[in-house]
């Protein structure tokens, strides 16, 4: 019987977030399908957890690390693309590294997870990295797409997923899309439709705050289905 309880509240939770974004998706003006309509056939997503392992990315004030975030963020966009019917791979589902085993030093094992990574990232359909912000002084804010410059759909997918994105949790957020240079390795060199997403500040204390709750890192994964609903199918 609580078998059978526990698969009932699983469904309950999986409607209930279908619905969420189905309903967002549809309160949202109407957008070409820019992956589908450039002849790109979406259906392997790769999501890129940042960091991990001994690389904890951006450090918080109070000692968050953004590799966390990120991981938490990517399992649950996974799960709900998923639930719409993608084929979702991750560069890492737990707190890790992708380098190789032969790797010494800090500086060969971040060289060679950023290959590794590379690697994923050109067998996949679709890329989405996420990370997180973090600037010297506490006033910056606010959700950020870079997109790589090396296939015709990124831009226009990535242009996708940020109006998605801001529409549904920052519409004053006035920051502008970017593109990925020489200074974003995976989105430089990959030549697969990429975008990292910068969700948020963690030098800024109230975005920091919402940062650390699971409702609305529930949210951010929300908002990327939703973009990728809305630019791929």
């Amino acid at each position: 019987m609580k078998r059978v309880y526990a698969y009932a509240m699983t469904a309950a939770v999986l409607i209930a977030a279908a619905a969420a974004v189905i309903g967002a998706v549809r309160r949202l003006p109407v957008q070409p399908t820019v992956l589908r309509d450039s002849g790109l056939p979406v259906t392997t997503v790769l999501l890129d957890a940042g960091h991990g392992g001994a690389d904890g990315g951006a450090v918080a004030p109070d000692g968050t690390a953004e590799k966390g975030i990120n991981l938490d963020i990517a399992l649950r966009a996974r799960d709900m693309l998923r639930f719409f019917g993608y084929e979702v791979r991750m560069t890492r589902e737990s707190d890790v590294s992708l380098h190789d085993a032969s790797a010494a030093t800090a500086r060969e094992q971040k060289v060679s997870d950023m290959h590794r990574r590379l690697e994923l990232y050109n067998q996949a359909d679709l890329v989405i990295s996420i990370h997180q912000n973090k600037f010297g002084q506490a006033k910056y804010r606010g959700i950020q797409v870079f997109y790589s410059p090396n296939h015709p759909a990124g831009e226009p997918f990535a242009a996708v997923l940020r109006e998605t994105m801001l529409s549904l949790l920052q519409p004053e957020n006035t920051r502008e899309l970017k593109r990925g240079d020489r200074s974003i390795f995976l989105l430089y060199k990959t030549t697969a439709p990429a975008v990292l997403v910068e969700c948020g500040f963690l030098s800024n204390p109230e975005e920091l705050a919402n940062l650390k709750r699971e409702e609305y890192r529930q949210e951010l994964a929300w908002a990327m289905t939703c973009g990728v609903l809305r630019g791929g199918w």
